[in-house]
């Protein structure tokens, strides 16, 4: 097991989970950081910043023993990309960005279930 880090970024409800899913069945080692689950784990409401130092110190945890993470969230801001990077950099590992608004990111996104109510 390689460690290296993935991470996906976009808005809201554009299919970031799913190509997760996809790319976890390609590779099980993957360890997938989702910001999601971290906020729904917390019983008291948290600020965001705090869930994006909690996603950074999971990540960076997990990476340190060796596994490969990917880590799920908006992850837009130029302060996001910044901290991926830096926990990348910092653990000797490469990082693969990849924004589901690009094209080419998109066209990696399994098609969504069609619900036939």
């Amino acid at each position: 097991m390689t460690p290296h880090l993935i991470v996906i970024a976009g808005p809201a409800n554009t299919g970031k989970m799913p190509l997760a899913r996809d790319l976890m069945e390609r590779n099980p080692q993957l360890v997938c950081v989702h910001r999601d689950t971290i906020r729904d784990s917390l019983i008291a409401k948290v600020d965001e910043c705090v869930i994006t130092r909690i996603m950074g110190d999971t990540a960076r945890q997990l990476i340190r023993a060796g596994y490969p993470v990917i880590a799920v969230a908006w992850n837009m801001e130029q302060i996001d990309r910044l901290m991926w990077e830096w926990i990348a950099a910092d653990a000797g590992v490469p990082v693969l960005w990849l924004d589901v608004r690009h094209p080419n990111v998109a066209a990696m996104i399994p098609p969504m279930p069609v619900d036939v109510a």
